[in-house]
């Protein structure tokens, strides 16, 4: 009897790991689908790792760590990780708190007393960790008033970063709100060297590198030159290009200057939920210290973000620097990490692109995500061959209105589209050029607006305006305000070219859509109409998109179905295109634009 429970549960538990088998295996190809997608069209080049329970259930490589030395990314491939050092640093931070040679209360003015003197006896090492600091002093970001370091390409010392950023002042009281601040790390790294008396380096390979078994990670250098994964630009374009201007280490320490690869954070995170760096209850601080983000509930640990992804808790962190992109999070309850390194992105070397989010990764995540959670999931669509038996030039004419048609032409080999009308305009912004005009008293009002706006005539406007509105309108400050704004408008987007009403939303109180178009950029404004039609409010709509391409390439991915590549037209959305004898739909995201055939053209 006994033999036969054993056999019993041997095929029970056979049974269960044939189903977690064939779930794992299901999901693996819906991630590599994903993937593969995104490589086709260079919008991903790097590597790779997912895994479940501690065991690696997707790690794959995708594009070149050297072009010029033909060398393709293999799971050995090193990558700067950009802010992902800020998760390690945080650990060297606690490991020395666990050791009693720091507190998290303690204040920055302790090693640093002439820094900031009037305020950083305020500023503790907690504030540092979840960015809560509040100091104007930065690095690699600016504010508006010029504040900050950009990091050069000569090296810095850690004396002269103090002594160009000891001025600084605080933007807010610290602890009391969320600012990323790279030098926030530069000052921990260093805080580092002052109590344990090692360089950074050196304490982070003893103290985390070594217990976690990461062969392959190293500060500001690579374990081995032949395994590195050059940095390029261009990422989603044909061609990429080497990024040959690194910023140098120094002027990043502690905050974006390691390098490793995927599967050396994969034994990183397993040490840390291990309990092999840090005892549990400092593990516990890291991702509950937390600062609010003012974002979506987000919040600030060390050197982790904790969000939600439907109802899991998602928590990441995340790197940037011209030519690299990082991600490494957990799905804590579903003990899922998902560990991702680029070598190429679309980021350009210059301040604000610094900032900028990175290019297709946060997508990328977000779908694989999807994927975990049994959702559906959206893959960039490849190309299909259609039989073609012609010869001829065709040509189709389709036509969304009087002022835009569409031209789709095929020559055997390849298909194009190209806009026609009598102002030019570009396939990724007809729902911005069309015309939705209504002719009812919303959209005479919104057109008075606008008339008034491009001819700087703004007799009668009143009469289109609430009882509050009118006490702005009607008002030389409020018109000198109008007036500023077109002047603006004018000098930075060139010439007023027309207006049109393109959307037109809400029921009882509108809100009526206005694009300005001008030579250079589009501009729209939105107004919100009340009850009565008259004007209650307005915004300006940052919506609006400016593209002048009038020619693309079409991409066959069904034998009546065609996909439009918009970031390699000037990083716009992508398009499909589906065509009928009769009629052409535009998917333009979640919205559909119909345009009829009214004649083909065969040369």
């Amino acid at each position: 009897m006994k033999k036969a429970v054993v056999v019993f549960i041997a095929l029970i538990l056979g049974i269960n790991s044939f189903g977690q088998s064939n779930s794992n295996k299901e999901l693996e190809n819906n991630i590599d689908g994903l993937f593969e997608s995104y490589s086709y069209y260079n919008r991903f080049i790097g590597n790779v790792l997912i895994s479940k329970d501690n065991h690696i259930i997707y790690q794959k490589s995708f594009g070149y760590a050297d072009i010029a030395g033909n060398k393709k990314n293999t799971k050995k491939s090193i990558f700067s990780i950009a802010s992902l050092t800020k998760s390690f640093t945080a650990v060297g931070i606690m490991k020395l708190v666990e050791d009693g040679k720091l507190t998290l209360e303690t204040p920055i003015s302790t090693y640093f007393p002439n820094f900031m003197p009037d305020f950083s006896k305020s500023i503790t090492i907690q504030h540092l960790l979840n960015n809560s600091s509040g100091m104007e002093a930065n690095i690699g970001r600016t504010d508006d008033n010029g504040n900050g370091l950009m990091p050069e390409e000569t090296a810095i010392t850690f004396n002269e970063v103090l002594e160009k950023l000891k001025e600084s002042k605080l933007k807010f009281e610290p602890g009391t709100g969320y600012d990323y601040n790279n030098f926030g790390y530069l000052l921990l790294a260093n805080i580092i060297e002052k109590v344990s008396g090692q360089s950074y380096a050196s304490f982070m390979e003893q103290t985390v590198f070594k217990p976690a078994g990461m062969k392959n990670t190293a500060i500001a250098s690579f374990k081995s030159l032949n395994q590195k994964a050059h940095p390029y630009l261009g990422l989603g374009m044909n061609t990429l290009k080497e990024f040959n201007s690194p910023f140098h280490s120094s002027w990043l320490k502690g905050a974006a200057d390691m390098n490793s690869t995927t599967v050396d954070l994969f034994k990183f995170m397993q040490a840390l939920d291990d309990g092999i760096l840090l005892k549990p209850a400092s593990v516990n601080k890291i991702y509950t210290s937390t600062q609010a983000m003012g974002v979506n509930e987000m919040l600030s640990g060390f050197g982790w973000v904790i969000d939600h992804k439907g109802d899991e808790k998602w928590v990441y962190n995340n790197g940037l620097l011209p030519g690299y992109a990082s991600v490494m999070g957990s799905l804590v309850e579903k003990n899922i990490k998902v560990i991702i390194l680029s070598n190429a992105t679309s980021v350009n070397p210059v301040e604000d692109e610094f900032q900028g989010e990175v290019t297709f990764i946060p997508e990328i995540t977000n779908k694989i995500i999807s994927l975990i959670q049994g959702k559906s999931i959206e893959n960039l669509p490849t190309p299909k061959k259609i039989k073609n038996n012609s010869i001829d030039i065709v040509t189709k004419v389709y036509q969304f209105d009087d002022d835009h048609s569409l031209l789709i032409k095929n020559d055997g080999e390849t298909y194009t589209l190209e806009t026609e009308g009598e102002e030019p305009w570009s396939v990724f912004t007809y729902a911005f050029s069309r015309n939705a005009n209504e002719n009812d008293a919303s959209s005479e009002t919104a057109l008075f607006f606008a008339n008034a706006m491009s001819t700087q005539n703004f007799e009668g406007l009143t009469e289109y305006a609430n009882d509050q509105m009118k006490g702005f309108l009607g008002t030389e400050e409020g018109l000198e305000q109008l007036k500023g704004m077109w002047a603006n408008f004018l000098q930075h987007a060139g010439k007023f070219i027309s207006n049109n009403i393109y959307k037109i939303d809400g029921d009882d109180v509108k809100n009526v859509h206005i694009r300005f178009h001008f030579e250079t950029v589009d501009i729209g404004i939105v107004l919100s109409l009340n009850t009565d039609h008259k004007i209650q409010g307005m915004f300006m709509d940052d919506s609006v998109k400016t593209n002048h391409i009038k020619t693309v390439k079409l991409i066959p991915i069904s034998e009546n179905e065609f996909f439009i590549n918009g970031h390699q037209n000037g990083g716009m959305q992508d398009l499909k295109i589906m065509v009928s004898s009769t009629e052409l739909i535009l998917e333009d995201g979640s919205i559909n634009f119909e345009a009829k055939n009214i004649k083909t053209l065969v040369e």
